[in-house]
């Protein structure tokens, strides 16, 4: 394909443009044209064929056992979020840890489960809002299931009981599995294992 184009573009040059006074002009121009025609689409390069396109909001299953939460894949956002209360620091073998509750509603079902989770602290996060100091927030690794696959990711725990979303997903999450179509939600399979 590559080939043919280029014996097009170069029959197009020597029938037309060698004819012309100005062949320095052209001379300088066909490189251009060339590159032009034969650069890679910026809008999907081969390091971004791997990406899932999904939608803004899509369903999730917090493993082993959880239900399926609705998440909002909000590239606003850097760390991902999940909504917990009693989150409880503590100590365990030496190794700094949190224990959490999480009220989850199927997003499926609407059968609500209470999850309670001990895992290790990754980090703390300062969380900066809109006019109020910035906010310390525990972070963990969570594995999950989305679009019939099995992810692992940290997440900040908080208290999201006001927000529509109990999960969000942010750009270190997203940058290396998905675009997000900003128009659909739902468009990934919601098969994933578990009961």
């Amino acid at each position: 394909m590559l080939a043919k184009l280029q014996r097009i573009l170069l029959t197009i040059y020597q029938t037309f443009f060698l004819t012309m006074n100005n062949i320095r002009f052209f001379n300088l121009l066909l490189p251009m044209i060339l590159i032009f025609l034969l650069r890679p689409d910026p809008a999907w390069t081969e390091q971004e064929s791997h990406l899932l396109i999904m939608g803004w909001v899509e369903k999730t299953r917090l493993l082993p056992d959880g239900p399926f939460l609705k998440a909002k894949l909000d590239t606003g956002a850097r760390t991902s979020s999940m909504h917990a209360r009693d989150i409880e620091p503590f100590e365990k073998d030496g190794q700094k840890m949190v224990r959490f509750t999480v009220d989850a509603q199927c997003a499926r079902t609407g059968e609500k489960q209470v999850l309670q989770f001990e895992k290790p602290l990754k980090r703390n996060v300062l969380i900066r809002q809109h006019q109020r100091d910035p906010m310390p927030r525990p972070v963990v690794v969570m594995d999950f299931c989305l679009g019939g696959t099995v992810h692992s990711a940290q997440f900040s725990l908080t208290d999201r009981s006001g927000f529509n979303y109990p999960v969000l997903l942010g750009r270190i999450f997203l940058e290396d599995v998905a675009l997000v179509d900003s128009g659909s939600t739902g468009l990934m399979s919601q098969v994933c294992p578990g009961p």
